[in-house]
């Protein structure tokens, strides 16, 4: 009894230790757990609240540049504004000098020009019977650029052919406007060298491209320069409207053979190589049309008469008429007349002259 005791009591002993061993371990096992589930959330909130701070830096930042970026653009558009002040009035001081010095013309006042540069049109008026410009008199596309005036009307203040622009090339027909802007053809690369064009700017036209001048057409600006007077007003604005004429268009004139693109199109000048080389392509154009036209009429003519008539005709001939005949002749008659002539008389008269009277004449004679 006292071995079963002692017995027992070790076997609980040793439960009892390994329930307290098992009991260590799960509290470990929890607080280790705790521990990690801590440092993590600390570093969780760290992060969030770096990623916060950075975040709240990256906006101000950006608030910052936006609000520096608007204070540029303000910047310059008050700059731009000042700047045109300032060509407006040393524009109107210029044109003063001109009154004084008597070199205005008494048409100075015929014509009132407007730069539209939203659309790139510009359209001339001439006044009403109130004296108001009100009666467009022409329309030119053009092409304004980086320092086009924006605003404001000016006087034009001089003018000359071939005059030297920006970037070593040269202008046909100008007239000077202010600074440095002035109405122009498309540029020359060499002066007074009008197959020298730069036709990819000719192409352009109509699109905002150039520094500041206002190019046009041979034709146009040469209209203006003979037209227009020396201080002529002129006036820039933008609108989407391209005005009372529209906008005209132009011809595209970079794929024409080198010795004709170099000359603009609208040039008046009689060794222009563009009216003959357009007289070329519109006969080609109706050559082409021409042979078009051959070819479907010959098509036509040969299905009426081929397939339409002459298979009506053959039809109507081999067809009809002979089965008809030749069934009439060969089926019908003939038929008929033999069968009355080999069938019918003939037996007839055999048996009356074979059977009938000789078989009588023997019969009477040997019996």
């Amino acid at each position: 009894m006292g071995k079963i005791t002692d017995t027992l009591k070790r076997k609980i002993n040793d439960e009892t230790a390994a329930f307290a061993i098992l009991g260590a371990m799960i509290v470990t096992f929890t607080i280790t757990i705790g521990v990690w589930e801590y440092i993590y959330y600390q570093k969780t909130v760290e992060a969030n609240a770096s990623l916060l701070n950075i975040n709240s830096s990256t906006l101000t930042n950006t608030n910052t540049v936006k609000d520096e970026s608007i204070a540029k653009n303000t910047n310059e558009i008050k700059t731009e504004i000042e700047n045109e002040d300032e060509l407006k009035k040393k524009n109107e001081e210029e044109y003063e000098k001109l009154k004084e010095e008597n070199k205005l013309s008494s048409e100075v006042d015929k014509y009132y020009i407007k730069v539209n540069y939203g659309a790139q049109v510009v359209t001339v008026y001439t006044k009403d019977a109130n004296g108001k410009y009100t009666k467009p008199v022409r329309a030119m596309v053009c092409s304004t650029g980086t320092y086009t005036p924006t605003s404001g009307t000016y006087r034009t203040l001089g003018k000359g052919n071939w005059w030297p622009l920006m970037g070593d090339v040269y202008g046909q027909y100008s007239t000077w406007i202010c600074d440095d802007i002035l109405f122009h053809s498309v540029p020359y690369l060499e002066s007074g060298d009008k197959s020298s064009l730069e036709y990819w700017a000719y192409d352009q036209l109509g699109q905002r491209v150039s520094l500041g001048c206002v190019r046009l057409t041979v034709e146009d600006a040469k209209w203006l320069y003979s037209n227009c007077p020396v201080g002529t007003q002129v006036e820039f604005y933008s609108s989407s409207n391209p005005g009372p004429l529209g906008k005209p268009s132009t011809m595209k004139i970079s794929d024409a053979p080198a010795n004709v693109r170099g000359w603009d199109p609208t040039d008046p000048d009689p060794n222009n190589p563009w009216p003959e080389y357009l007289k070329e392509l519109e006969k080609e154009e109706n050559k082409n049309e021409d042979n078009k036209d051959d070819n479907k009429k010959p098509t036509n003519e040969v299905t009426n008469e081929v397939v339409e008539e002459p298979v009506n005709d053959v039809a109507n001939e081999v067809i009809e008429e002979p089965v008809n005949d030749i069934a009439n002749e060969v089926i019908e008659e003939p038929v008929n007349d033999i069968a009355n002539e080999v069938i019918e008389e003939p037996v007839n008269d055999t048996a009356n002259e074979v059977v009938e009277e000789p078989a009588n004449d023997i019969a009477n004679e040997v019996v």
